[in-house]
């Protein structure tokens, strides 16, 4: 069972494209927790996020040739959905991973 404390932290770390800083928060989570789940989970957002924004940026750089238009809509949605399931996961009590990062996130 996890601590209110541990859930905060979690959601802290999802929540950080929501406040205005996507990649601060999930290292003040891995910062100030040592719980083996939280930083789990800080280190899940901090992959995501990162992949993100290098996918945004990929993104930004094919606009000249349309492809990025769709592409980047893509990466907006999935920026906010994505975050938003692993909040309510979290909350639950549940090991949440993102797909395609969680993968290589996980590996590492």
């Amino acid at each position: 069972m996890l601590t209110t404390e541990q859930k905060l932290l979690c959601a802290l770390a999802h929540l950080g494209v929501f406040v205005g800083i996507p990649i601060i928060a999930p290292i003040i989570a891995l910062l100030v927790s040592s719980d083996g789940f939280v930083k789990t989970q800080a280190k899940e957002a901090l992959g995501f996020q990162i992949m993100m924004a290098a996918a945004g940026i990929i993104s930004g750089i094919l606009i000249f040739l349309l492809i990025g238009i769709p592409l980047l809509i893509a990466i907006g949605i999935s920026t906010v959905v994505f975050p938003i399931l692993a909040i309510i996961k979290v909350v639950d009590g549940v090991d949440y991973s993102y797909p395609i990062s969680g993968f290589i996130v996980r590996k590492i």
